[in-house]
């Protein structure tokens, strides 16, 4: 995987055991090895750099808190994935604006073209992402990049099915809006 580092000095069996026994250390490895993947995954949550350092954070707590908990026979990355990604919706729901509903009744049809996303970069996408409300990232990450269904993301967040529903919908509503925009040679994919 291209975010490790010093992969040749890393030995996940042997971090893991060390972090299980509260090794400095193998903590110390485990979060320097994972941090670039544990990040590229919080962006896609995050407005901006600094929410994304708290994530990490955090998720690298519950993971050395949870490790216990995982089974060595089984891939780590997903699960150290799984992990991040539940810590990055508690993020969102703990941070959340208390005025701020999440419950939509209406679902709002916005047309879409999905192959318009797919012509730009992916930092060019993250870029955009970051920019969305918290809901609408939340629910799009989950959804376009996590591959969670609309039942999983409701009741992660708290929320209906047509909630989730509609928020991604605006989402990528509002993304290619912003591509057409920025992107100006998009503007001729909207012409029938």
């Amino acid at each position: 995987m291209f975010f490790r580092k010093n992969s040749k000095s890393f030995h996940l069996s042997d971090t893991l055991e060390g972090c299980l026994k509260g090794k400095q250390s193998a903590q110390k490895k485990l979060y320097e090895h994972y941090y670039s993947f544990a990040k590229s995954i919080c962006l896609r949550y995050a407005a901006n750099q600094q929410q994304a350092e708290e994530m990490v954070n955090d998720g690298f707590l519950k993971v050395l808190e949870n490790l216990e908990q995982y089974d060595m026979t089984r891939n780590f990355e997903a699960w150290f994935r799984t992990v991040v990604v539940r810590t990055s919706v508690d993020y969102f729901r703990k941070h959340q604006a208390k005025g701020t509903s999440l419950e939509l009744d209406v679902t709002l049809e916005l047309e879409y073209e999905d192959n318009l996303l797919e012509t730009i970069s992916a930092e060019e996408i993250l870029h955009l992402v970051q920019q969305l409300p918290p809901t609408y990232r939340t629910v799009f990450s989950l959804f376009v990049v996590e591959g969670y269904s609309h039942a999983e993301i409701a009741e992660m967040l708290g929320i209906n099915e047509s909630t989730s529903r509609s928020n991604l919908t605006k989402a990528r509503g509002k993304l290619q809006e912003w591509v057409k925009k920025y992107y100006p040679a998009f503007q001729k994919t909207n012409v029938s």
